[in-house]
């Protein structure tokens, strides 16, 4: 019974296109690779494909060596040269290896920061995290608060909220992330706790 798909273990033609499409998988590395990473595979690989290495002598004919080894040199040509692997990964949408990964947006500066009410409910809260486009469930797993309490901060569920010096401190995290004043924004909010009877 003949069949069209790839043999196990072999990747079909549709991923064999992205594949081309991707320097970076051609050498077999991340896109986020060092240079010295990228000189690494790229020596591998063209030993790999070597006319007479055995780990492919029997898998690929003479021509499709051949082909390899002009894809490994062409995916070094552009990863290796630091003006054509920057354009490349801002062609691909790949962050520069030496570009920092934030675990949250990077906080703003003061003449970016809203003017605060003397006084701040939860729901003047929500909605600046909201339009800063900060989720609750991000501002938990970076800060280690509780999703229930992030909720009854935004709710105004005084009765729920922990003692006043852990609610300033959730307050300012709060605040950080969503890249506000931390101290302004306690300050704030606690203010309504101080008229409560």
């Amino acid at each position: 019974m003949a069949t069209d798909a790839a043999p196990q273990g072999m990747p079909d033609d549709d991923s064999r296109d992205t594949q081309r499409d991707d320097l970076y998988a051609v050498l077999g590395l991340e896109p986020r690779a060092s240079v010295e990473q990228v000189e690494r595979a790229y020596r591998f690989c063209l030993e790999l494909y070597d006319e007479g290495a055995l780990a492919t002598y029997s898998l690929l004919e003479p021509a499709e060596a051949e082909a390899q080894r002009a894809r490994v040199r062409e995916a070094y040509e552009v990863l290796s040269d630091e003006l054509q692997r920057k354009s490349y990964d801002a062609a691909q949408g790949f962050l520069p290896p030496d570009n920092p990964v934030l675990p949250f947006p990077a906080p703003t500066t003061s003449r970016e920061q809203p003017e605060l009410p003397r006084v701040l409910t939860g729901a003047e809260l929500r909605q600046i995290r909201e339009a800063r486009g900060v989720s609750l469930r991000h501002i938990a797993s970076v800060t280690k608060i509780g999703m229930r309490f992030l909720e009854y901060l935004e709710e105004d569920r005084f009765a729920f909220l922990p003692a006043p010096v852990y609610l300033r401190g959730f307050l300012q995290e709060y605040a950080r992330l969503v890249g506000i004043d931390p101290r302004r924004t306690a300050d704030a909010y606690m203010s309504r706790l101080d008229q409560k009877p």
